[in-house]
C-alpha cells in the first residue's frame, strides 16, 4: 500500500501541536464487560486501545490518566468515581472496543454528567464508528464519537477544546450542533503506523506489580486492516476500507526491546486480524521480521493470527524458528456451503491442508487455536452435523469451539443480510442481533444446548474446572516471573490440565451427539428428553469434578517433586514414582499424588508421543501405599462415545505397564 505523498501536517493539522495549558486533563477509560466475567476472570487485559490514545497524548504535552476498567475489575461507578476525584480532567475518552460494551459506556458517561456537565465525552472504537448517529440519539451525555483510528483524532479533539475552537471543523467526528447531528467528513487512514509513539503500558506495568496472571505476555501490533471479505466481521467498519498497512519490522523489533530493557517481558502477542499476506510483499515482511530477530537475538516467543489459506509450511517454520510458539487460524467453518454463506473465501480443503503442515513441521495441537462459529441463522440441521463433525475429527475441537454462536454486529454484511431478508433486530442499541434460526430442527437444538451450557457452568463440579485452570495458571505464572519450574513438573501439570480440558469437552460431545440423535426424526424436544441427556452425562461430570480438585490440590500444594527410590513405597504429596519404559528409554512414567494419606493421583508419560487431541499419556490412577511392584489401579475417562454405548473402562496395571 502506497503511503501518501501530502505531508502529515496536511492530513492530521494538529500533527506537530503541543499543549500549553496545564489544567486540561485526558481521562481514558476501557470499560468492563460484566457478562464475559469467565473470560476476564484471569485478568489478562491488557488495553491496546487506551495505550495508543495515552502515548499519541503523551507525545504532544498532554496530561491524561487511563482506567482500564476490565484489568481492574470494576463497574461503571466506580469508573465514574474516580474520574470525578480529578477536577482537571476536561475530555473523557471511552473506548467501546464491543457492541456489548456500549452499554456500560453510556452508564459512565450519565453518572459523570450528572455532576460534571462541562466534560467532554467522546466515544471510540469499532460500533461507535459504524453506530456513530443511533448513540448521539440514545445518549445525550455523549458529546461525539470519533470514527475511525484515534491516535490523532485524540490529540486534535484535545487540542482543539483546550484552545476553544470548533469542533465541527474536525474530520472523522460525530457530535450535535445546535441540537442537531452533524457527521464531518472521514478522517483519513493512519498509513504510517511507525511514526505513531508506541502504546503506554501503564496496564502491563499494573499487571508485574500485582502479578496477574498473563503479566509475563505484552500486546502488539504489526498491522492494520484485512483484504478478506466476511460478512460477520465488523473491522471494516473502522478502517473504511481492504487495505493492511504494516509497520517495519525494525519498529516492531524496536518495540520488542523497549518492552524487554523496561519490563522484562519477553513474550508477545499480536493482535493483528491478518499477520501474513498472501502476496510477494507481505511474504517478504515476514522473512525480514525473522532477519532482524535473529540479527539482533532478541529471543522472544510470540503469538500471531491468520487464514488457513496463508498457512504455508516453511514460512510458518521460520517463524517458529525465531519464537513463534501459538498460532490462531481464522478456520471458522468445517462446511464448504457455510463457508460460502459467509463469503470466507476458504474452503475445508484450505482447513484440513493447514492443519496437515502444521502437524508436519511439528506444532503440538496445544500450540494451535482457531475461530469456529457452531451456529449461525440460516444454518441447517445436516449443516450443523457436519459442522460439529468436522471440529470433533480434526482433533483441536475446544469447548468453546461447541458454543460459539454468530454475533450479528451493527452494519456487518451479516447485518445487511439479515435486513435484506426482512428480519428485524429486537436488541437493544449495543446488544447483539437476537435471532432465531430457519430450519426448526436447528431453531430446537441451539435454545436446548445452551440451556444445558447454563446449567453446565453453574454445577460445582464445572466450577472446580475453573478454579482447577486457575490454580494451573497462576502456578505456572508465578513460577515464571520468579524460580523457574521444572520442566518435567510443568510437563506433569500440563498433562493433567490437559487431560481435564478433554473431560471438559467430553461432556460437550455427548450432549451434541445425544441432541443429535434426539431430534432426527422430530422438531421438538422434551424436557423429560433434555433431563434424560443430563442424567446421561452424571459418570462423566463426577469424574471430571474429581479430576479437577486433584489438579487444584497439585498446583497448589506442590512445592517440589523429588523422585524416590522404588524401596521408599509409593510417591507422597512431594514425591513421584519414576519408571523408565525399558521399550522407549526416553519415556518416564510418573505417578503423582495430592497427598501424604492420598490413594488418588495422575500417572503421566514424559517423551511420550500419544494419538489423543494432545499427543500425551495421562490418567487418573488410585496409587497403593505398599511397594512398586502392587498393582496399580487406572481409571482413564470414558468418552462420550463409550457412555452412548454403554461402555464402563476399568483398567489394571503395574509398574512396568498395563497387564
Amino acid at each position: 500500500m502506497k503511503k501518501s505523498s501530502l505531508p502529515l501536517t496536511v492530513l492530521e493539522p494538529f500533527a506537530n501541536h503541543q499543549n500549553e495549558n496545564a489544567d486540561f486533563v485526558v481521562g481514558l477509560v476501557h470499560p468492563y464487560l460484566v457478562e464475559a466475567w469467565q473470560k476476564n476472570r484471569l485478568k489478562y487485559r491488557e488495553s491496546l486501545a487506551i495505550g495508543y490514545l495515552a502515548g499519541a497524548l503523551d507525545k504532544h504535552g498532554f496530561e491524561n490518566t487511563s482506567i482500564n476498567a476490565e484489568l481492574l475489575g470494576i463497574g461503571p461507578e466506580e469508573v465514574a468515581e474516580r474520574l470525578l476525584q480529578n477536577p482537571r480532567i476536561q475530555l473523557i475518552g471511552i473506548s467501546a472496543k464491543s457492541q456489548r460494551t456500549y452499554r456500560a459506556a453510556r452508564r459512565i458517561a450519565q453518572l459523570v454528567k450528572a455532576v460534571r456537565p462541562d466534560v467532554h465525552i467522546t466515544l471510540g472504537g469499532v460500533f461507535p464508528s459504524a453506530a456513530d448517529r443511533p448513540i448521539l440519539e440514545d445518549c445525550q451525555e455523549i458529546d461525539s464519537i470519533v470514527r475511525g483510528e484515534g491516535e490523532y483524532a485524540i490529540v486534535e479533539l484535545a487540542a482543539r477544546l483546550s484552545l476553544g475552537q470548533p469542533l465541527d471543523k474536525m474530520r472523522g467526528l460525530s457530535l450535535r450542533v445546535g441540537g442537531k447531528y452533524v457527521r464531518t467528513p472521514d478522517r483519513p487512514r493512519v498509513r504510517d503506523l511507525d511514526a505513531l509513539a508506541f502504546p503506554a503500558r501503564h496496564d502491563l506495568r499494573q499487571m508485574l506489580a500485582e502479578n496477574h496472571t498473563g503479566s509475563t505476555s505484552a500486546y502488539l501490533v504489526a498491522s492494520r486492516g484485512c483484504y478478506a471479505s466476511c460478512t460477520f466481521c465488523s473491522i471494516h467498519q473502522i478502517y473504511g476500507d481492504h487495505n493492511v498497512v504494516r509497520r517495519s519490522p525494525e519498529s516492531i523489533a524496536n518495540e520488542m526491546e523497549y518492552i524487554k530493557d523496561n519490563f522484562g517481558v519477553r513474550r508477545f502477542s499480536f493482535v493483528d486480524d491478518l499477520f501474513i499476506m498472501p502476496s510477494p510483499r507481505g511474504i517478504q515482511w515476514v522473512h525480514d521480521f525473522c532477519d532482524l530477530l535473529i540479527e539482533r537475538k532478541l529471543d522472544v516467543n510470540f503469538y500471531a493470527e491468520m487464514r488457513a489459506d496463508t498457512i504455508e509450511k516453511s514460512l510458518v517454520s521460520r517463524l517458529t524458528d525465531v519464537g513463534m510458539h501459538r498460532l490462531f487460524i481464522g478456520a471458522e467453518s468445517g462446511v464448504d456451503s457455510v463457508l460460502v454463506r459467509w463469503d470466507k473465501g476458504t474452503t475445508v480443503a484450505d482447513n484440513n491442508k493447514a492443519l496437515r503442515e502444521l502437524r508436519e513441521i511439528g506444532m503440538a495441537p496445544h500450540q494451535i487455536n482457531f475461530g469456529y462459529i457452531m451456529f449461525d441463522p440460516e444454518m441447517t440441521f445436516a449443516e450443523l452435523k457436519e459442522q460439529y463433525q468436522w471440529i470433533r475429527d480434526s482433533g483441536y475441537a475446544k469447548v468453546q469451539h461447541l458454543q460459539n454462536k454468530m454475533n450479528i454486529y451493527w452494519g456487518t454484511p451479516q447485518y445487511q443480510r439479515m435486513i435484506d431478508q426482512g428480519r428485524v433486530d429486537d436488541a437493544a442499541l449495543g446488544d447483539r442481533w437476537i435471532y432465531t434460526f430457519d430450519d426448526p430442527k436447528v431453531d430446537a437444538f441451539e435454545p436446548a444446548f445452551r440451556r444445558f451450557h447454563r446449567r453446565y457452568e453453574a454445577d460445582p463440579r464445572a466450577l472446580a474446572v475453573l478454579e482447577a485452570r486457575d490454580a494451573f495458571l497462576q502456578r505456572v505464572q508465578q513460577d515464571k516471573a520468579r524460580t523457574p519450574m521444572p520442566k518435567w513438573l510443568f510437563e506433569c501439570l500440563s498433562q493433567a490440565m490437559r487431560r481435564i480440558d478433554g473431560a471438559d469437552r467430553d461432556c460437550y460431545f455427548y450432549v451434541f451427539e445425544r441432541l443429535f440423535a434426539a431430534l432426527e426424526d422430530t422438531d421438538v424436544l422434551s424436557e423429560n428428553a433434555e433431563e434424560e441427556i443430563w442424567q446421561g452425562l452424571e459418570p462423566l461430570m463426577n469424574q471430571l469434578g474429581a479430576d479437577a480438585e486433584l489438579l487444584r490440590a497439585l498446583a497448589q500444594g506442590i512445592e517440589e517433586i523429588v523422585e524416590t527410590a522404588p524401596a521408599d513405597g509409593g510417591p507422597g504429596v512431594h514425591q513421584a514414582w519414576r519408571v523408565a519404559d525399558e521399550g522407549s528409554p526416553e519415556v518416564v512414567t510418573i505417578w503423582l499424588a495430592d497427598g501424604p494419606e492420598s490413594t488418588d493421583g495422575f500417572r503421566v508419560s514424559l517423551g511420550h508421543r500419544g494419538e489423543d487431541r494432545y499427543e500425551h499419556a495421562c490418567e487418573a490412577v488410585s496409587v497403593p501405599a505398599g511397594a512398586p511392584g502392587d498393582e496399580v489401579t487406572v481409571r482413564p475417562m470414558p468418552t462420550a462415545t463409550e457412555l452412548l454405548g454403554g461402555a464402563r473402562l476399568e483398567v489394571v496395571v503395574g509398574a512396568g505397564g498395563e497387564s
